[in-house]
């Protein structure tokens, strides 16, 4: 079902399009978790660990290229897109990362755990520690209070630090770092308890510390390694190699986590009304163009790897393509290229209200009520396709 503006825009759940039941409104899905697993080969389900390695070494292999005609060039115009192909492959690596992260690499937690840390260490992410949080996020995906990351909030919870860091479009270039150090949700800021680098977050329980050290000390290797280059090679050539292209990879991180969970269509949820399966449908697959395939689909099918995060990301489309019927209208997708979106998202989710028993994104912009609510916009359900 293609709705306006080439959004799947059916599928609001308990937002904006609900289908009419016999007795009043479906709330809930009529299917389980069960029933979609029914729905997908069991091969979607069994890391490939070849394959998984291959991917692996295509990335390096591809990063190894970029470096040496980088080396070869002193030209901005090819420096520049060099520079940005750079940080959208450490980017990749960091995907290979999460699939070992999900145990979606190989069968082997020992092979998972060695491939995370070799993924991560290079572009200083504490292994573990994103581990947890990322595991935080799946639980309380679409959850009102508990989100780990983008969390919703009530208008009067929308702060200064909140307007200035969404509304200007800012997050995308600082949220990564931000998020590391501590400023989880990039809305609540705890520089102890809520680091990725300290031994006393939250993070960290007491039987995963040697883990901790682990991933710290890969992650000083590395930050010593490129200080070193840095002093030895002047700030030009650090610039180049290594700063540039990790807030690359970075803002690429923040954009698409951003993308696959905010837009008006995307339901917010009570801690009344949430559920581990209404949370994880709470996503969205955008369109990235060529780089769906060299990210390898973490933006462009996302909702499949929230319902079951331990499918490798090769198997994702297989997957998808199998849930679908299942899904119906619970599915979102857009097909728009995904900068059209992020504009419409930037300028029409700010803060949530409460209508009808529904979480509804709003915008605090008066010229852009449009983008928020049924009322505002007169959305419809669109016919089938």
């Amino acid at each position: 079902m293609f709705g306006m503006e080439g959004l799947f825009i059916s599928c609001q759940a308990n937002q904006y399009v609900l289908a009419e039941i016999e007795g009043g409104f479906a709330l809930d899905p009529t299917f389980t978790r069960q029933d979609l697993k029914n729905a997908i080969p069991d091969r979607c389900f069994r890391p490939d660990t070849a394959r998984s390695f291959a991917y692996l070494v295509f990335d390096i292999a591809l990063i190894a290229l970029c470096y040496w005609a980088l080396s070869r060039t002193s030209a901005w115009y090819f420096e520049v897109p060099l520079i940005f192909l750079l940080g959208t492959l450490f980017w990749s690596i960091f995907v290979i990362g999460h699939d070992a992260g999900h145990g979606a690499f190989s069968r082997s937690r020992l092979v998972n755990t060695l491939v995370g840390l070799a993924t991560h260490g290079p572009i200083l992410v504490p292994y573990r520690g994103w581990q947890r949080s990322h595991a935080m996020h799946h639980m309380k995906t679409g959850h009102l209070q508990e989100e780990e990351v983008f969390r919703a909030c009530r208008a009067e919870q929308d702060w200064f630090s909140r307007k200035v860091l969404f509304r200007s479009g800012i997050f995308v270039l600082i949220g990564w770092p931000m998020y590391k150090l501590g400023f989880r949700n990039l809305t609540t800021y705890d520089p102890v308890h809520g680091s990725h680098y300290l031994p006393v977050s939250d993070l960290y329980a007491s039987h995963v510390k040697w883990s901790w050290y682990a991933s710290l000390g890969v992650n000083l290797a590395f930050l010593a390694l490129y200080i070193f280059l840095g002093v030895q090679f002047g700030w030009v050539f650090a610039l180049k190699y290594i700063v540039a292209p990790y807030f690359i990879y970075a803002a690429w991180l923040t954009f698409v986590t951003y993308m696959q969970h905010v837009a008006p269509e995307v339901p917010v949820y009570d801690s009344g009304d949430w559920s581990g399966l209404k949370g994880a449908l709470a996503t969205v697959d955008r369109n990235y163009g060529p780089f769906n395939w060299l990210t390898h689909n973490i933006g462009n099918l996302h909702v499949i790897h929230h319902i079951f995060p331990t499918i490798p990301h090769y198997r994702l489309q297989e997957a998808t393509d199998a849930v679908r019927p299942v899904l119906g209208d619970w599915y979102m997708k857009s097909d728009r290229f995904v900068l059209a979106d992020f504009v419409r998202t930037l300028i029409g989710c700010h803060f949530v209200e409460s209508e009808d028993g529904k979480e509804v994104w709003k915008s605090a912009y008066p010229f852009a009520k449009n983008y928020s609510g049924p009322d505002e916009t007169g959305r419809k359900e669109v016919p089938a396709e």
